[in-house]
């Protein structure tokens, strides 16, 4: 039974506005060849408070119709000067490309980004669309991505073989926010996030709790080792959408929170977490380090990735800094949305939050 028609109509003008690509975006082609990308840099800045500061925003465009919608960020392991066709970045989007970024001095390099269609059939396995994650092997390039929809985790070697699995614990995550967030650890373990509570399809429940699973390795490898299942708490009405692991061993969650009006606004925050306090059954918190609110993170941010200082800019050039925190936002392939690429000095680690 519908009892709020008026919040149900405002629901659906929200996801018209939220995806309109699916109607004004109809083309399809999936040579990247001809694929132009401007980086634009804008000034602003404001909007965070907390401990970390806003060092730089970049606007992407691209003149392919579908260059955009970008839900996952994580750090390739490339570093300033070596491997700079693989960008020390790389974002994977719902339409299943990828987007290499290469960094010089903190900054996008315009002329080596590198936009790839990835989900065309790899191996034996179709096509999946609706990536939402990323994580990846620094020393194997191993590049697992997780989807929505299917609650499913696929594995891509660098000698091009697949694997794929939808492990038992969240394959009743909702279809259309289930896996929202997966970070592989130091040490091969696993972390995946749902994007809702469990038996909600919607992330702006007000539920403070989201379901995660801990796996002991490699989730496609490994399912079935008897995985921690736990919940995350969150501040209320916020939800996971990417993490990325710090050199001291924690953990950054970046937190949505989706503003009914028309068109849709968000706003964000980033949690701290450690890891070790993961217990099966048990309810995971941290400490929210930085709110992120106003025209800038009004977009819709759902990547996150933690880049040293090695890897984007030259020693002498550090300043103390142990790295950089990069956000990126998923414009839905929406006319009135934008892809940002944000970033936010982490400082060294005798100083940091």
């Amino acid at each position: 039974m519908i009892r709020h028609p008026r919040r149900l109509a405002l629901i659906c003008a929200i996801a018209l506005g939220l995806a309109p690509g699916t109607f004004l975006r109809t083309h399809y082609d999936h040579d990247p060849q001809n694929i132009a990308i401007s980086v634009t840099p804008l000034a602003q800045s404001s909007g965070v408070s907390g401990q970390l500061q806003v060092t730089g925003v970049w606007q992407l465009t691209a003149s392919s119709p579908f260059f955009g919608g970008f839900s996952a960020l994580v750090n390739s392991g490339a570093i300033m000067g070596e491997n700079t066709n693989e960008g020390a970045l790389l974002a994977g989007s719902d339409k299943g490309w990828t987007l290499a970024i290469p960094l010089d001095a903190g900054e996008p390099v315009e002329s080596g980004l590198t936009f790839t269609y990835f989900a065309h059939r790899r191996g034996s396995f179709a096509s999946m669309f609706d990536l939402e994650a990323m994580a990846r092997d620094p020393d194997t390039g191993t590049l697992w991505t997780a989807y929505e929809g299917f609650n499913a985790v696929q594995r891509d070697q660098t000698d091009g073989t697949s694997a794929r699995i939808a492990p038992p614990e969240i394959r009743r995550w909702s279809a259309n926010s289930g896996p929202e967030a997966m970070v592989r650890l130091a040490d091969g373990r696993f972390i995946i996030l749902a994007e809702a509570p469990e038996g909600s399809g919607h992330e702006y429940d007000g539920r403070a709790t989201r379901p995660g699973v801990l796996f002991a390795g490699d989730p496609v490898e490994d399912a079935a080792a008897d995985p921690v299942t736990f919940r995350l708490s969150t501040p209320p009405k916020y939800s996971p959408v990417d993490a990325t692991q710090l050199p001291d061993g924690s953990v950054l969650i970046l937190l949505r929170r989706l503003q009914i009006t028309v068109p849709a606004t968000f706003d964000a925050a980033i949690m701290r977490a450690d890891p070790s306090d993961i217990a099966a059954g048990g309810v995971w918190s941290g400490e929210v380090i930085a709110q992120l609110e106003g025209s800038l993170f009004g977009e819709n941010f759902e990547g996150i990735a933690y880049v040293s200082s090695l890897q984007e800019t030259s020693p002498q050039d550090q300043n103390g800094r142990e790295g950089a925190i990069y956000l990126i936002s998923d414009d839905n392939l929406s006319v009135f949305q934008r892809s940002l690429l944000v970033r936010l000095d982490w400082p060294s680690s005798t100083t940091n939050p």
